[in-house]
Formats: structure tokens, C-alpha cells, sequence
């Protein structure tokens, strides 16, 4: 029994978001809508001081509280998720129902690279979920080591 994907979407994309906002009766506000711009163009995990500096729309900047919401709402809908990254804050990511990524942290510069080529433990999470009958299972791994820069 392989475990099935955490997001509800079938594909990453502002559309999708947007459509899967729509059908829980949420609106989209210019602000949601720039905050979702923000982690979909973002190179690795964001903070959420991070997410509400970048999604400056039209020259308003998102309360701190509205970025909150709006994270949390996503990561209860399995659209996003947090990571820790050894940090004292927690930064948030979208999941890609196409794709599953772990990061490589450098301890030195605090560069995050995210790790897109085959997870080196699904297989045992599938075994994980199947012994215990866990269904669902997921995880986020983090390995932490010296960047090329900083060797």
C-alpha cells in the first residue's frame, strides 16, 4: 500500500490554487492572490517575515497576521507545508503533488538547496506506514553539511 500524495491538487499552479481556494467558498483577494505568487516563485522555503516582504502588491505590504492565515489555511488544506531547517522560525513551502524534494542545509551560510532527485527514504516510509497501517504517510528531511562556497 504506497502512500498516497498529501496535496489535493493535481498539478502546482496558481490556477489550481485558486480553484481548490474556491471550492472551500474562500475568496481571493489581491493579497492571498500575491502571497500564493510569492511561494510559487520562490527558489526554496520562504519565512513568513520573508513571504510578507515579498508580496508587496501595489505598494501595500500583507499584515503579518493576514501572511499567518494564509500559511496556516495552506498547510491545513495539504497545500503547503513547514519546514524547520535548524532555524529558530519556521519557513514555509508549497507541495507539488508532482514532485516530493528534501533540503540540504549549510551550516556555515544557511543556503537551503532543495534536493529534487529521488527521495533516499520512500521506500522505507512505504514500509513505515504498511507495519504500523499508517496511510498517508509523509515526511521532511533535512541534511545538513558545508555548502561548495563555504568547503
Amino acid at each position: 500500500m504506497a502512500s498516497e500524495p498529501r496535496s489535493p491538487l493535481s498539478e502546482l499552479s496558481l490556477g489550481a490554487i485558486v480553484a481548490l481556494l474556491r471550492s472551500r467558498g474562500l475568496r481571493l483577494t489581491k493579497g492571498r492572490q500575491k502571497i500564493l505568487e510569492t511561494l510559487l516563485g520562490a527558489d526554496g522555503p520562504l519565512s513568513l517575515e520573508q513571504i510578507q516582504r515579498k508580496s508587496i502588491c501595489q505598494g501595500v505590504t500583507p499584515d503579518y497576521a493576514t501572511v499567518f492565515r494564509i500559511m496556516a489555511l495552506l498547510e491545513e488544506l495539504h497545500v503547503a507545508q513547514r519546514v524547520h531547517l535548524n532555524r529558530s522560525c519556521s519557513y514555509f513551502e508549497l507541495l507539488d503533488p508532482q514532485q516530493h524534494y528534501d533540503h540540504l542545509i549549510c551550516t556555515e551560510c544557511g543556503r537551503v538547496t532543495l534536493m529534487i532527485d529521488s527521495c533516499p527514504v520512500e521506500k522505507v516510509e512505504q514500509a513505515i506506514g504498511r507495519r504500523y497501517g499508517f496511510s498517508d504517510v509523509h515526511h521532511s528531511l533535512e541534511f545538513f553539511g558545508k555548502c561548495p562556497e563555504c568547503r
